[in-house]
């Protein structure tokens, strides 16, 4: 699902052509809180442009980013975490199912889980960024 925001008939030529204001312009209004407007104002005043065209500039740069996948990333530490109590559980089961379980063994399992949930996590995290930019 990803590709432009900018509908097909939206060249990258009238792209360029609409950063000028023309006769043909029409006008967009918006409300925005006292303290987005204060934030506006600064970042127009900070790029050496009016209020006008710092907001249209912005508004055809998110035009021109792909959509974002609805398959959201999740967060690398979240998922670091869940894997670690996944793979935790997981041994414990099987320590429990073995009749092998002792303090010192439950300790050693927690350990190893430690040792190894980052990378399991990075790796759910490549497997993710490939399949969204295979999309």
């Amino acid at each position: 699902m990803s590709g432009s925001r900018v509908p097909p008939p939206f060249s990258a030529r009238t792209l360029e052509a609409s950063l000028t204001p023309s006769h043909e312009a029409r006008t967009l209004s918006m409300r925005l809180p006292w303290q987005e407007l204060l934030a506006v104002e600064d970042a127009a005043k900070a790029s050496g442009k009016t209020r006008s065209e710092w907001l249209r500039e912005a508004v055809l740069a998110h035009l021109q980013k792909p959509i974002r996948s609805r398959k959201s990333s999740p967060d690398p530490m979240l998922l670091t975490e869940l894997v670690g109590l996944r793979q935790l559980t997981l041994d414990l089961f099987s320590a429990l199912a073995s009749d092998k379980y002792s303090t010192q063994m439950v300790q050693e399992v927690a350990e190893r889980v430690e040792r190894m949930k980052e990378g399991k996590a990075d790796e759910i995290l490549r497997r993710l960024d490939g399949e969204r930019v295979g999309k």
